[in-house]
């Protein structure tokens, strides 16, 4: 993982989304979506450091996080506004829906 995606877990994760735009990958490290998506999340990363963070919490790690986002499925990212929760997507996804939320939301701050 790159030093761009920032890992977080159940002590730090509600710190690490409180305030800005952030995009959270949920994931398991035995998931093969979840590694072929980890290219495109550390260039969405590099591209968007000065503006939003990208984060990684793995759900086997922190399950009471997982859970309270009903996460059953992986890759699953979601978008946070300044804590609260924006947009959703499942699966591996192309780069340029990843993109399209951070610019909607960046450009609702």
């Amino acid at each position: 993982m790159s030093d761009d995606i920032i890992e977080v877990d159940s002590y730090d994760f509600d710190s690490r989304i409180e305030h800005g735009v952030r995009m959270v990958l949920f994931y398991q490290q035995w998931c093969v979506q979840s590694r072929g998506l980890m290219p495109i999340l550390e260039e969405i990363a590099n591209d968007y450091y000065e503006s939003a963070r990208v984060l990684a919490l793995d759900i086997e790690q922190s399950p009471d996080v997982a859970s309270v986002f009903a996460i059953d499925t992986t890759p699953t990212v979601i978008f946070f506004r300044n804590g609260k929760l924006a947009e959703r997507l499942t699966g591996a996804n192309p780069a340029s829906a990843y993109t399209d939320v951070l610019n909607e939301l960046l450009s609702e701050l």
